[in-house]
């Protein structure tokens, strides 16, 4: 994907190997996420969250530890959403996610938004974005990891399988918020399509320290979360949801 307002912003070269740190700037990030959210604005008719947890984000906003988000992934737009939902809901923390490296070597821009490079399918990658993360997270506590643990694109009425990652972050980080963020995409009745989402936190298994049990509990909290947004989105009523803009 390419963004042409900054796509020939220069930075440092990036290593080609299988994990690549990011190089954050909280001004570039302030803007990039500008450019975004007009982004939205011009492709979307409007962006629509289940007011259950709508305040999910927001009340995180200023705590003082770390927070992951987890996003369902079925399709280009989801990491841009989630650009927007940071800078409407938590602009003063330090957002990050990883990236396939090959992909972040070819769009180097991207690290100063967050973004970090890793291999999914290297079992070393992994372990240094274990480090890596725990590391961000021990400079400042104020960062939010946003990750797709789907790995790939994925209709939103499939069934939901994940990958161990983020449960793998959430067992190693004993003070960490998990939230599940659904997300579809759909037409209603006017011209462009729109944008649903729904936020629920993760309530903590009774093993904190464990990825397995931590696992469940994101799993299932996907689920069910993709559910309530499922019947939502079908009922095509806009009284079910709050509009974010």
């Amino acid at each position: 994907m390419t963004f042409q307002p900054f796509s020939l912003v220069p930075v440092a070269p990036v290593p080609s190997h299988s994990f690549m740190p990011a190089a954050y700037s909280g001004r570039f990030t302030h803007y990039f996420t500008l450019y975004v959210r007009r982004l939205f604005r011009k492709s979307f008719a409007a962006v629509r969250i289940l007011p259950e947890h709508a305040d999910a984000l927001a009340s995180l906003a200023n705590a003082d530890k770390p927070v992951l988000v987890l996003l369902s992934h079925c399709s280009w737009w989801d990491p841009l959403l989630s650009l927007v939902l940071h800078r409407h809901y938590t602009p003063a923390r330090e957002p990050m996610a990883p990236m396939e490296a090959s992909q972040l070597a070819k769009f180097a821009i991207f690290r100063k938004i967050g973004i970090f490079g890793i291999e999914p399918d290297d079992p070393a990658s992994l372990e240094e974005m274990g480090r890596y993360v725990a590391g961000c997270f021990a400079r400042n506590p104020r960062c939010t990891l946003w990750i797709t643990p789907q790995g790939r694109f994925t209709d939103p009425r499939s069934p939901i399988e994940i990958r161990p990652g983020g449960a793998a972050v959430a067992a190693r980080t004993p003070d960490i918020s998990v939230v599940c963020l659904a997300i579809e995409y759909a037409f209603w009745t006017n011209q462009k399509p729109e944008v649903f989402i729904s936020l629920r936190p993760v309530a903590p298994p009774q093993r904190r320290d464990s990825t397995a049990s931590w696992h469940r509990a994101i799993l299932e909290t996907m689920t069910a979360n993709a559910g309530l947004l499922a019947s939502a989105v079908i009922s095509r009523d806009p009284a079910e949801f709050l509009p974010v803009f």
